[in-house]
């Protein structure tokens, strides 16, 4: 399957869904965004790019480069490449032809960092190539926008690429309209007449400077503490771990594997922290500019505010989608009702349901 056959017409998809599917467009930052995508200097020194965005709705990608002008689909060098699901893009050899095409990396969920995806992404931004990723890792299903805590993937992709490539935050609004969830039939056909933002930030170089520096007052100013000492913990548990996919000894990940220490976790999950941070604070200006008070989150259409989960028995509650959303807890975009019911009938009280999120983000 041609790569360029698949590439302009995902494109004519995704603009012409914006043009005549969305009732408003708004588009912020591109021209800025473009000429970092145009910087000969930056491809000549093998600096590539590496946008990320908040996740909303299953159509967030590709719609959102409807937005880019058509030369940027013309090379490989100013077209994005993304990680793909496995589970869902690459099921069989169609799919996984025509994703492949469609510059999409096969990336497996709990392969871990030092997957051979995260190898191929780093070999890409050292060749000056242009990276996206949806740091969250799914979808946002809950009803406000707060986010998740980042996978460690983006920070690994950005400390070991040869150099540092330009980093660019991306907030997007009322994509979860074109695509709410849940949705009647028919599921597959985006919801016409929504009212869509894209607004590219600037490139964040000088608060990831400082993290590289070693000047954690210019890097960590703003983050919040209570997620990161999670992450540090975390960090410890992943190096005691054995629970590593199986990795080729000549791979990329496999030579990082084998000099990981605890320090060097704890600098991915900073990383991840200033750029969660970053985009959080993207996402505010975005509520200013749009005349909103940019203290409250706005309100996702979603419905499906708790997602089943097994070690606490959370189950989704009607009675509370239908009042809307409470109190969400920082960085894992689902809402958590003061009780919920579990499985069995009983009621899990607030810090409890709350601790089993933390597990289950881990």
């Amino acid at each position: 399957m041609a790569p360029s056959l698949v590439i302009h017409s995902v494109a004519a998809f995704a603009k012409a869904l914006l043009r005549f599917g969305c009732r408003d467009v708004q588009v912020n930052g591109l021209d800025n965004f473009l000429k970092v995508l145009q910087d000969q200097k930056r491809r000549d020194e093998g600096r590539g790019i590496l946008t990320y965005c908040n996740h909303i709705s299953v159509m967030d990608e590709p719609t959102i480069w409807g937005a880019l002008p058509w030369w940027t689909f013309r090379s490989p060098s100013t077209t994005r490449w993304t990680l793909g699901a496995s589970d869902i893009m690459f099921t069989n050899d169609a799919l996984r032809r025509f994703f492949t095409a469609g510059q999409v990396i096969e990336t497996h969920r709990g392969g871990g960092i030092f997957q051979p995806s995260i190898d191929t992404a780093i070999s890409k931004l050292d060749a000056g190539q242009w990276i996206h990723l949806f740091p969250e890792g799914y979808v946002n299903v809950g009803t406000t926008t707060k986010l998740r805590r980042f996978k460690w993937g983006l920070s690994r992709m950005i400390l070991e690429a040869q150099q540092t490539p330009v980093v660019v935050p991306i907030w997007i609004t009322g994509f979860d309209r074109l695509m709410p969830e849940p949705r009647s039939w028919p599921k597959f056909l985006p919801r016409l007449g929504a009212s869509v933002s894209i607004t590219f930030g600037e490139p964040v170089q000088d608060r990831l400077s400082a993290l590289l520096s070693g000047d954690g007052g210019g890097g960590s100013e703003g983050i919040d503490d209570t997620l990161r000492c999670h992450d540090s913990e975390r960090a410890v548990a992943m190096i005691a771990s054995s629970s590593y996919p199986t990795l080729s000894p000549t791979s990329r990940g496999y030579a990082s594997l084998r000099t990981e220490t605890v320090e060097a976790a704890q600098r991915r999950s900073d990383m991840a922290a200033m750029l969660r941070y970053e985009m959080a604070q993207l996402g505010r200006r975005v509520r200013i500019l749009n005349g909103q008070d940019p203290d409250t989150e706005v309100p996702l259409v979603h419905t499906a505010t708790l997602i089943p989960h097994t070690k606490t028995g959370i189950v989704s509650d009607p009675a509370a989608d239908a009042r809307g959303p409470t109190t969400s807890k920082e960085g894992l975009g689902s809402t958590v009702e003061r009780k919920v019911k579990s499985g069995l009938g009983k009621h899990v009280p607030r810090q409890q349901a709350e601790q089993g999120w933390k597990d289950s983000a881990t």
